[in-house]
Order: structure tokens, then sequence, then C-alpha cells
């Protein structure tokens, strides 16, 4: 990929992350993957500074989507224990 196609990549995931979800259709995972394709040591600095965040971002959403499944259910009262 060259520096235009990356900057398009990083561009397009930023777009996307700022409205994905833990309960959008598509898992997490598959965005991370479309992420790890992009770091290489030929990114320029600025990619790489766009990169981190968006690594950053995801690890908060996979945070929020462990938190939501450790969560006990709720009982017929609205109490959780």
């Amino acid at each position: 990929m060259n520096h235009l196609e990356i900057d398009k990549e990083i561009a397009h995931l930023e777009r996307v992350f700022v409205v994905i979800s833990t309960s959008d259709r598509i898992p997490l995972s598959y965005w991370q993957e479309r992420l790890r394709g992009l770091v290489s040591p030929c990114l320029m600095p600025s990619q790489r500074e766009r990169v981190a965040r968006l690594m950053e971002m995801l690890r908060l959403l996979k945070k929020a989507e462990e938190a939501l499944r450790v969560k006990p259910p709720l009982h017929r009262t609205g109490t959780r224990s």
C-alpha cells in the first residue's frame, strides 16, 4: 500500500470508529484486524499517530464490551444482587 492508500484507509477507519459500538453486526475483532493490517515501519509519523488514536478507541470499545459481558443479569426486582 502506498502512503495515499494508507491515508484513505485511515480516514475510512476514523469515520467508522466514530459510529461503531459493541452491539454492531460487525465484531470489533474485524476492525482490529483491519487496523493491524495498517501497522508498518514505513508509516509516516502522522499516520502512526492516527493509527495509535484508532487503536486506543478500539481498546476502549473492547473494554466496554467486556464490561457488558461481566454484568450480572437484573432480578425481577430490578436489582443485580
